[in-house]
């Protein structure tokens, strides 16, 4: 799992608002709960999720221009989003 931050990401249309920690949705895994691709924590998170700790800066970036631009409209799902960025990155 990588450790990026905030700060690495490339893409500047991300939504930062968190969601409270008590909230139902917020897990720590992937799961049905429904990926929103404007939201910077989510998109985060995921490319956290599916990328290796030795991963270069520019697979960051290239993950956020694949959900950016290929992530097809009907993967929804966080568990969907991470098995396509799996095959993708």
């Amino acid at each position: 799992m990588a450790n990026f931050t905030q700060t690495n990401m490339s893409l500047d249309h991300y939504d930062w608002t968190a969601a409270p920690s008590d909230d139902p949705h917020v897990t720590g895994e992937p799961d049905s709960t429904l990926f929103n691709r404007q939201q910077g924590y989510e998109v985060l998170y995921m490319l956290n999720m599916v990328l290796s700790a030795s991963a270069p800066i520019s697979a960051l970036h290239k993950g956020e221009k694949l959900i950016r631009d290929e992530l097809p409209g009907d993967t929804r799902k966080q568990l969907d989003v991470k098995k396509w960025l799996d095959q993708h990155l």
